[in-house]
């Protein structure tokens, strides 16, 4: 296979990651049978239109194309465009103003969907004023220090930061540390090891850029301590716990694959980023050659109870997309399905008003621009 060229490589993580979005984005947190009743076959291994009700974190419209997406696209349509704004990597500063920005101003950034789009944003109010130092009206009377410290509403480590900065990466090809630097202050809404999570990906994208192999690029990454995370009790926590998990889970493919990261993975949280990233080192690692397959177990995961029995389906958009963004920045565009990314592209079209091949083209001009460098 002819090697991917650096835009090919941005291009295929931007549209992967959107392709795993709107993989997920119909069975998001549905009962555990829902894909069964729906398709006749336990295994999503197809792109299926939303039919539900419209919401601030999901889709906007209560019908909605094949291949749409959810609040994780448009975030990483605003992180690009901000990156294209600035001509550079957006400081935390940066992100925080342009998160308040839409969640006081929605009408700016989503013409047509202003009281969703404010309720989306809504989460990241507190902590983002409380980093720029200063105080929330929503929360009259705690200081901006506190504020500071809540994540985004939750008192333990989210997807956050995976989720608003799934391209950081893109913008360092060949120099990991840069990105794990960069996406690790950047995320200052993240907490604990979450923030270690959002800069591994970066790190791991910026290796893939390189070309760097995907079991070279998933260990290196995880191997590395830039800012020395790993303190008296050991850690940090991921680059410690997850090789063991990866382990474990080589030589499975599949549904195979699907199952055990479901079973092995039940007693974190479905929104936790250690769950999150294993999905997509793991799925990478399995299907590095085929990122259809790898898009296809990270959106077969189940939310499982302490003795295995499924619940309900995952946060399966969020993982998918995860998967997307970094084994896309592996393969390049050329080997996604191109009528899925056709309807990916024209569903965010037709509901949001953006153009995803558009902003990609001027982000891989800007990334292009600051490397000085298309190989």
């Amino acid at each position: 296979m002819m090697q991917a060229t650096l835009k090919s490589r941005i291009r295929g993580s931007v549209l992967a990651q959107a392709l795993g979005d709107a993989l997920g984005a119909p069975f998001e947190f549905a009962p555990a049978d829902a894909v069964e009743r729906r398709t006749g076959k336990k295994w999503l291994a197809a792109l299926y239109p939303f039919e539900g009700q419209k919401g601030p974190h999901g889709v906007w419209v209560d019908t909605a194309p094949v291949g749409t997406g959810t609040d994780d696209v448009r975030y990483n349509y605003l992180f690009m465009e901000l990156a294209v704004e600035l001509r550079r990597m957006p400081v935390g500063r940066e992100l925080a103003q342009r998160l308040l920005d839409v969640y006081e101003r929605p009408g700016d950034f989503f013409s047509d969907y202003d009281e969703l789009a404010r309720g989306q944003f809504e989460m990241w109010e507190g902590a983002s004023r409380g980093f720029l130092g200063e105080e929330s009206p929503r929360y009259p009377g705690v200081p901006a220090a506190a504020l500071a410290t809540r994540s985004v509403g939750l008192n333990y480590p989210t997807m956050a930061g995976l989720l608003l900065l799934p391209s950081v990466g893109l913008l360092f090809p060949g120099d990991p540390e840069a990105a794990y630097r960069s996406a690790y202050e950047a995320a200052f809404f993240d907490i604990g090891y979450a923030r270690e999570a959002t800069a591994i990906l970066a790190a791991a994208q910026s290796a893939a850029l390189a070309g760097k192999a995907p079991d070279v690029l998933v260990y290196e990454t995880l191997a590395m301590d830039p800012l020395h995370l790993r303190g008296y009790f050991g850690g940090p926590f991921i680059g410690e716990k997850l090789p063991l998990l990866l382990k474990q889970a080589a030589g499975k493919k599949g549904e195979e694959l699907a199952d055990f990261l479901s079973s092995a993975l039940r007693h974190f949280s479905v929104f936790d980023p250690y769950r999150a990233l294993a999905i997509a080192c793991a799925a990478l690692l399995a299907h590095a050659d085929d990122p259809w397959q790898a898009l296809l177990v990270a959106a077969n995961q189940g939310d499982l109870d302490e003795v295995g029995k499924w619940r309900r389906y995952a946060d399966i958009d969020c993982y998918a997309g995860i998967t997307g963004a970094l084994i896309g920045a592996c393969c390049g565009d050329r080997v996604l399905p191109e009528e899925l990314i056709f309807r990916v592209v024209e569903g965010n079209r037709v509901v949001y008003g953006f153009d995803l091949e558009d902003t990609i083209e001027r982000f891989a001009q800007l990334i292009i621009f600051l490397t000085g460098s298309e190989d």
